[in-house]
């Protein structure tokens, strides 16, 4: 019996591209194209100028928390300007490619040239990741709690914060066993280890300062790409005055994302962010030219970067290299 796990990946892809197709033409459909870009011809120069350098920082501190995650996780000190690069291409790579294939260089570029165990970079992607949801979570429900009574919506903003601090005490405790007699070569017994050296990463959440650090980092960058979202939409004529429409669209975008579709998530962000917009009673057309121009500013200078790094990405591996104590891969 042929093996099918060959046609699984490019089964995956297809599904992926045409769930991604589909959401890109339902979007399209309920928009006129041409008054959309004859709205972001006029977009003003300055707010985006703002919009960019928030999302810079945005990247910096993402890449920070990623940094102090990994810190955390091997127990050494690293070095933190061998972090951005290719922490910033990754995401390049997953805008450019299927399947996240940024998360799969991600892998492996900080297990080979940062000396730390892949179990140990995938705990960190993954703690990094709830981080990111529990912050946008965070956002919507604090959106949410706007509607409500005053006491209401703040009891709301409340148990989300609790929430967002307090699932990873949960996490923390998950059983993990050390393995019994030496480092099993094989296959299953390095998938083993990983998998053991993931659980473990949950401990770093044992401090209270680092949950503290982390909780704040990933508000903070989320709120950072947020006035990218708003530089959009006052470069579009948008005011500031009416934050609240802007703010649901990013967050319906955003979590949209999770869909999965094409890469960059073209469709998917445009299709829930519309949706946001008109249910605050924004035009279509205009919500379109605002979601347009907000993902072109939030899709191309990472794809960019990571298309202008790659070629010389070698140099940057060989200085993470040397500013290690002791080189090389981890085995």
């Amino acid at each position: 019996m042929r093996d099918p796990s060959p046609f699984r990946r490019p089964l995956r892809i297809a599904v992926h591209c045409l769930v991604g197709v589909a959401l890109l033409l339902l979007f399209l459909r309920q928009v006129d194209m041409g008054a959309a870009m004859a709205a972001l011809s006029r977009a003003a120069m300055m707010p985006l100028g703002v919009a960019l350098a928030a999302y810079a920082l945005d990247f910096l501190l993402r890449a920070v928390r990623f940094w102090v995650l990994l810190e955390a996780a091997t127990g050494r000190s690293l070095p933190l300007r061998a972090v951005p690069a290719p922490f910033i291409a990754s995401f390049g790579i997953s805008d450019l490619l299927p399947l996240r294939a940024g998360d799969l260089f991600r892998l492996a570029w900080f297990q080979r040239h940062m000396a730390v165990r892949t179990g140990s970079v995938l705990g960190a992607m993954l703690i990094e990741r709830f981080y990111d949801l529990a912050a946008l979570l965070l956002l919507g429900v604090a959106l949410v709690a706007l509607h409500l009574p005053p006491m209401g919506g703040l009891a709301l903003i409340a148990v989300a914060t609790i929430g967002m601090v307090g699932a990873p005490l949960i996490l923390r405790f998950l059983p993990v066993r050390s393995p019994a007699g030496g480092r099993d070569k094989s296959l299953k017994g390095r998938i083993a280890h990983a998998f053991r050296d993931m659980l473990a990463t949950f401990a770093i959440l044992r401090s209270p300062r680092r949950v503290a650090l982390l909780s704040a980092l990933s508000l903070l960058c989320w709120l950072l790409e947020a006035v990218l979202f708003l530089g959009a939409w006052v470069s579009l004529g948008g005011t500031l005055g009416q934050w609240q429409a802007p703010m649901t669209a990013f967050t319906a975008s955003t979590l949209g994302t999770l869909v999965p579709g094409l890469p960059g998530h073209f469709g998917t962000f445009e299709l829930f962010g519309l949706a946001a917009f008109t249910r605050s009673g924004i035009a279509a057309d205009h919500a379109a030219a605002v979601l347009l121009l907000a993902h072109l500013l939030l899709w191309a200078p990472t794809a960019l970067f990571a298309i202008g790094w790659l070629p010389f990405s070698g140099k940057t591996a060989k200085q993470a290299d040397g500013l290690l104590p002791q080189g090389g891969a981890v085995r």
